[in-house]
């Protein structure tokens, strides 16, 4: 079977390597049939050592099952948490769930979708209606900003890139501004003539999902004293100098949101697909572009400028060339 594996920054190759076998009796077999190009392997990717591998939002189908998997059978669509970046993975049935017969392969790989709901779980919404606000109107942005709505919030989407302000109403955002046109009340800035010192200026609840030091220090400028930040994106690469007087000084809340508790984890990725698949969460036919997996590099390249153009990037593992394709 095949594997994909770096060469070096940048460079990525199919290698041969041995098919996979059941080993335990709650073990399951299954044959990938798309992968999730996801944002926070992107740094890692541009710096990659020779042999390193990326991969960790599968969807594919089962091929064999252990003689204790009462989940599953052959032919079972199905996704969780497991290697995307190889054509065939073991992994205990517990990682794994199936995929409602109303969601698509492409919209059901579940990994993301797991983090969103584990994510928005955590944070707090003082009052429902209340306006909380988003940083960062990418997949995970405008994912956040669906769920955020089903807990009755009044959303503010912020991105420096108008396209994504875009998507970012589609999927709910009451008001969309890019940082330059935020009105000056929804900053809480100590040292200016009117921030840091009312009620009124600034948010409560604060979501960064941008990835940049720059996004990082909006959010921390919106947020109202006492408040929350709270921390989505997957912040790789150098390092993030923040403004640690102003979180310390307005007494806020910084909550990083990555699913780190396993328990979590499974049962958000259960309730994400159940959501998606009775039609709660409205976040499918998010428009995404296919790739071969062949290239896989160029996905990971296209990544920073696909605002406007798609949502997320997968590759397929039954496609080895031809053109990438969009769907929604």
């Amino acid at each position: 079977m095949k594997k994909l594996v770096m060469n070096g920054p940048k460079e990525s190759t199919l290698i041969e390597v041995d098919m996979p076998v059941i080993e335990k009796d709650t073990d399951v077999l299954i044959k990938n049939t798309y992968c999730g190009v996801c944002m926070s392997e992107h740094y890692d990717w541009e710096h990659a050592q020779p042999g390193k591998s990326f991969g960790h939002e599968p969807v594919g189908v089962v091929v064999e099952v252990g003689s204790a998997v009462t989940r599953f059978k052959k032919g079972d669509r199905v996704t969780g948490f497991y290697s995307g970046k190889v054509e065939y993975d073991v992994t205990d049935e517990k990682n794994v769930f199936k995929v409602p017969d109303s969601v698509r392969d492409e919209e059901a790989i579940a990994e993301p979708l797991s983090c969103l709901v584990s994510a928005v779980s955590k944070v707090k919404i003082p009052v429902i209606g209340e306006k909380v606000a988003v940083v960062g109107c990418g997949y995970m942005g405008c994912g956040a900003i669906s769920l955020l709505k089903m807990r009755g919030a009044y959303v503010v989407g912020v991105d420096i890139k108008r396209e994504a302000l875009e998507d970012a109403k589609l999927y709910g955002a009451d008001e969309v501004y890019t940082p330059d046109e935020l009105p000056a009340h929804y900053k809480d800035v100590p040292g200016t003539d009117i921030g840091f010192q009312s009620e009124g200026l600034g948010f409560r609840l604060v979501m960064e999902w941008g990835e940049t030091n720059e996004s990082l220090d909006l959010a921390i400028n919106m947020t109202r004293m006492c408040g929350q930040l709270a921390i989505g994106a997957y912040h790789t690469g150098e390092k993030r100098l923040v403004d640690l007087q102003q979180l310390n000084v307005k007494a806020i809340d910084c909550l990083s949101t990555h699913p780190r508790e396993m328990d979590l984890n499974y049962e958000s990725c259960k309730n994400a697909l159940k959501m998606i698949g009775d039609g709660v969460w409205s976040y499918k036919h998010v428009k995404t572009k296919v790739y071969p997996i062949t290239q896989f590099d160029k996905a990971q390249a296209e990544l920073p400028d696909k605002a406007g153009k798609y949502m997320k990037a997968i590759v397929d593992w039954s496609k080895f060339d031809g053109e990438p394709y969009i769907i929604d």
